[in-house]
């Protein structure tokens, strides 16, 4: 390696088998649109993909499709074949059942984090074409606020706010901390 310095600045490090940086050619236009067209279709799939998992598992449930596959419950079918996903599948499972009766054009508007805040208003509201039209517009930092405005509106009660404490202990204070409790 050869060290080259300038008089004010620091020393630079220079190797003969690195390859200097190679800048990539500009998109075309053609290139660009493409590549955003692509974009925008996968940022839609993602937000219709709550709606569709949770309504393709409510038809596994309805026709115990997991038992034909080889599997005694859904849980071991869901555990085995959605892995990490489990969770994801439950809550979209949970606010396809929560919306049943809401168009499925309407549903496919609205991005799972806001169906799933939509779950927490009573079974009219959530329904309600009010409640639909600011979950398919609104962002979803804006549209859990609304949700909590209305619910501490109706029940009088604020939420209650959340604090994570948490170190790491030796195991054996923490079993005898467990012991304690």
């Amino acid at each position: 390696m050869n060290v080259k310095t300038q008089s004010d600045r620091t020393p630079i490090l220079e190797s003969p088998r690195l390859s200097k940086p190679v800048r990539r050619p500009k998109a075309t236009e053609v290139e660009a649109k493409v590549m955003e067209k692509e974009a925008i279709r996968i940022v839609a799939e993602m937000r219709t993909g709550w709606f569709r998992l949770g309504s393709l598992i409510r038809k596994i449930i309805d026709t115990q499709a997991y038992e034909v596959l080889g599997y005694d419950t859904l849980d071991a079918w869901m555990k085995a074949r959605l892995g990490e996903s489990v969770s994801s599948a439950f809550s979209a499972l949970r606010s396809v059942r929560a919306l049943e009766g809401v168009p499925e054009e309407q549903l496919e508007r609205i991005g799972e984090r806001n169906a799933h805040a939509l779950t927490y208003l009573p079974p009219k509201q959530r329904t309600s074409q009010e409640w639909i039209e600011k979950a398919a517009a609104l962002p979803t930092k804006e549209f859990k606020q609304e949700v909590q405005i209305d619910l501490e509106k109706k029940t009088g009660m604020a939420p209650e706010r959340f604090k994570t404490f948490s170190i790491a202990l030796p195991e054996k204070v923490y079993k005898k901390m467990i012991a304690a409790e």
